[in-house]
């Protein structure tokens, strides 16, 4: 199985109902800015992107994705193989977002011990 390589956007809002879509530099070991995993995340996740050339990052919501397969026939899966050479392509849009804990309800304050 072939990784998949995730490209990452955050959407943040313009003008009339429209958004600015801007990609994300992710620290990668083939040094192309995109995260090549196994298991992508799915709409809905919340995963934490740092973008190495702005040195900024959060935690985002995944809020759409859209795939890239390759063609047999194409560079990416010459004719005679038996499979793509190369893993799909997936770009994911993501919006800031507060962490799982976001809801969470402050603990009754303790008892003050009796001096």
């Amino acid at each position: 199985m072939k990784p998949i390589v995730c490209s990452f956007y955050i959407r943040t809002p313009a003008e009339q109902g429209q958004f600015h879509y801007e990609p994300v530099n992710v620290s990668s070991p083939h040094y192309d800015g995109k995260m090549h995993t196994l298991y992508a995340p799915a709409v809905g996740d919340l995963i934490h992107l740092w973008d190495t050339t702005k040195k900024q990052g959060g935690t985002f919501e995944v809020l759409a994705r859209h795939w890239l397969h390759s063609s047999y026939g194409s560079t990416s899966w010459p004719v005679l193989e038996q499979q793509p050479t190369v893993g799909p392509l997936l770009d994911l849009i993501v919006q800031a977002a507060e962490g799982v804990f976001r809801d969470q309800a402050p603990l009754p304050d303790e008892e003050e011990a009796p001096e």
